[in-house]
């Protein structure tokens, strides 16, 4: 069952992690660029963007960098407390609109149709497990009719697969003990409940077709899927040389772009992205 109380403290105690976690390695430094390559096209000057659990600011900033006025949201208060002082170190407050310590379930603080842009990214509806559906409402009423909405989640196929990517790991522990790790509660149902060799609250993993649905079933329209990262999802230290060479680490950033939103490649990604309109009712 979902728990705000368990995942507020959780991120509070988080800390700076949070804002650390897009810039520790190569690999997730592709997984960045790659949900900010997704987002540039509906952020800019004039645009009003609420960052809904948005963290450390990890995003807040780019979005106030490039002229929009943003507005933070997160359950987790020391995670405010983080991005505001990122975007204050940044000089960005002029672009600032509000800081809002809210659930996803409940941004009745929030007029109807106020948002140009609603970003949703770092995974925060994978925690809201059976309130996932009122969570994606209420992030769709937020945005203006012919607005956008961008989200992301931990992919259920991707979550499995970067297993095999990760070193000084046990794959035949993780694989050989399918009914300690719920791998197939998670294949089957999406479901990750507590464990007591994970440290995050317990989440639901998505898969392409189902994040769809959600988004279509709440009013969004033109959706796009992608899947962050693609071509090197799970694989760690093969990005990490490819960094060290510039042409080589330029040819995967465009092979990237070109294949992350390719369909049949989208549920391979540790991070499913997807963006759509709000449609007139």
């Amino acid at each position: 069952m979902y728990n705000p109380k368990e995942i507020s403290e959780f991120y509070n105690n988080y800390g700076v992690r949070e804002w650390e976690r897009l810039n520790l390695s190569a690999y997730d430094r592709i997984n960045y660029y790659l949900h900010m390559h997704f987002l540039k096209e509906h952020i800019g000057q004039g645009k009003t963007v609420l960052d809904a659990g948005c963290g450390a600011g990890r995003f807040s900033i780019e979005i106030a960098k490039s002229g929009s006025k943003v507005t933070l949201l997160d359950i987790s208060s020391e995670q405010l407390r983080l991005a505001e002082s990122k975007l204050i170190e940044e000089n960005l407050e002029s672009n600032l609109d509000d800081v809002i310590l809210a659930d996803l379930r409940d941004l009745s603080m929030i007029e109807d149709n106020k948002f140009d842009t609603v970003v949703c990214y770092g995974a925060p509806l994978n925690y809201l497990l059976e309130n996932k559906e009122k969570a994606i409402n209420e992030l769709v009423r937020v945005t203006k009719t012919g607005g956008n909405i961008l989200v992301s989640v931990n992919s259920k196929w991707g979550v499995i697969r970067t297993q095999l990517g990760r070193e000084d790991f046990d794959y035949t522990s993780f694989f050989g003990n399918p009914d300690y790790w719920f791998i197939d509660q998670v294949v089957n149902t999406g479901d990750l409940p507590k464990h007591e060799m994970v440290n995050h609250p317990p989440r639901h993993f998505f898969y392409a077709q189902e994040l769809e649905d959600l988004l279509k079933a709440a009013g969004v329209g033109n959706i796009i899927l992608g899947g962050s990262p693609c071509i090197t999802s799970g694989f760690r230290k093969a990005t990490e040389m490819l960094e060290k060479d510039e042409t080589a680490w330029k040819t995967i950033l465009r092979l990237e772009e070109k294949a992350y939103c390719t369909r049949t490649m989208v549920d391979n990604g540790e991070f499913l992205l997807a963006k759509g309109v709000k449609k007139c009712k």
